[in-house]
């Protein structure tokens, strides 16, 4: 049988699948509501606020609770001194900020967090980036994920940012998740080992879709010219003779 040339004597594909992509990773669009603190002013201060049960996970029992059901809108937990918990006052919003509280006492974990529902695309894959400013307070921000799963919800990702900021660290988090439904929620919280209530502010909070573009691999002769890197078909062992 005889051979088909695959790549002409000037170095153009006969068939298609030869040329050889880089990827190219951009992330777009913005799938959060409300992420910026200083355009939405003091609104988080009379958003709804749930006090939690006394139990170790505040988020879950929020999001069960107290589900959120309009996408976009902010709500709030906080726990009540318990058995388990120390009291805690539920985020606000003011000057920019986004400000949360907690306390360590005794050795005890305390809830403040807010959460919002997303309107996201199911199995693609987002960026999550929060910032916060220089803070010599003690504690955790963590942001999760969750995908509402039967009567509860499931976490799909989680990130953290650890205090003392200082001009030396980074105020920045940035994590992955990939949606599990098109309302999956985000959480962000505040704990603190600091035996008396102690704050921690962030500034912003986005979410951007993932996208990856294919893009061809060029490479330059000894002439100057430039011309498309191409790979032999392996399934066709032909020569360009």
């Amino acid at each position: 049988m005889a051979r088909e040339q695959q790549i002409t004597g000037n170095g153009i594909a006969n068939q298609s699948g030869l040329e050889i992509f880089a990827t190219t990773t951009t992330f777009n669009g913005e799938f959060m509501n409300w992420g910026d603190a200083f355009a939405y002013g003091n609104q988080l201060n009379s958003d709804p606020d749930y006090t939690t049960n006394d139990v170790e996970d505040g988020a879950v029992d929020a999001l069960v609770n107290a589900p959120n059901t309009t996408a976009g809108q902010w709500m709030r937990y906080h726990s009540d001194a318990g058995i388990n918990l120390n009291a805690a006052v539920a985020p606000t919003s003011g000057s920019g900020y986004y400000t949360f509280n907690a306390n360590g006492n005794a050795g005890k974990p305390s809830h403040s967090g807010m959460y919002q529902k997303l309107e996201l695309i199911k199995g693609v894959e987002y960026q999550i980036e929060l910032r916060t400013p220089i803070n010599p307070n003690t504690g955790t921000v963590t942001v999760n994920t969750y995908t509402p799963f039967e009567d509860t919800f499931i976490l799909t990702s989680t990130a953290s940012i650890t205090y003392p900021v200082i001009r030396s660290h980074v105020g920045l988090v940035t994590s992955l998740f990939t949606a599990g439904s098109g309302r999956d929620v985000i959480v962000i919280y505040f704990q603190t080992t600091a035996t008396s209530s102690t704050d921690a502010t962030i500034t912003n909070i986005s979410i951007k879709e993932k996208q990856d573009y294919l893009t061809p691999i060029y490479a330059e002769d000894r002439w100057g010219n430039s011309h498309k890197v191409l790979r032999r078909n392996l399934d066709n062992p032909t020569f360009n003779t």
